[in-house]
């Protein structure tokens, strides 16, 4: 049996980022299976690092996506467009209010991150704040998720 060449990491490069895009328009599709799956086919850490890149990068693209769509959404309940007016004067008092959401949503993952990216494209949040926010929250994610049990298990070894 060979090892990985080159091509073979190229499709997995593909793969995850179709994956993540998918994921990240699909919330049951969880990414974060994939995310643990990254160790197995990457060579070195500078390997995984690139694919959580990756990965992350996918996320981000499907979650512009659902922002696009939120923003562009057409609110025909009066009722619904109250309770986002609502949210919106709550979220907009501090500047740092809505993106610190963000980011706590895309790393943490509560509130749910496909709620809030739907939000806040319909609340209207900046769009250069709302990818800078995920991408730095998912990157912190999907970060731990992958180099914290190579840490542990590299501690255990000694």
């Amino acid at each position: 049996m060979t090892g990985w060449t080159e091509l073979d990491f190229g499709w997995a490069c593909l793969f995850c980022f179709g994956f993540s895009v998918a994921s990240a328009v699909f919330p049951w599709l969880a990414v974060e299976v994939v995310v643990l799956a990254l160790p197995a086919v990457a060579r070195s850490p500078l390997a995984l690092a690139g694919l959580v890149c990756v990965v992350t990068a996918g996320q981000m693209t499907g979650k512009g996506l659902v922002y696009w769509t939120g923003r562009r959404s057409a609110l025909s309940s009066p009722r619904v467009a109250r309770s986002i007016d609502r949210w919106q004067a709550r979220l907009t008092r501090s500047r740092a209010g809505p993106v610190t959401v963000v980011f706590l949503s895309s790393a943490v993952g509560i509130p749910p991150f496909f709620l809030v990216t739907a939000m806040a494209g319909t609340v209207r949040l900046s769009f250069s704040r709302f990818m800078l926010a995920g991408t730095l929250g998912r990157l912190v994610r999907f970060g731990l998720l992958v180099f914290v049990p190579q840490l542990v298990t590299a501690w255990l070894r000694r």
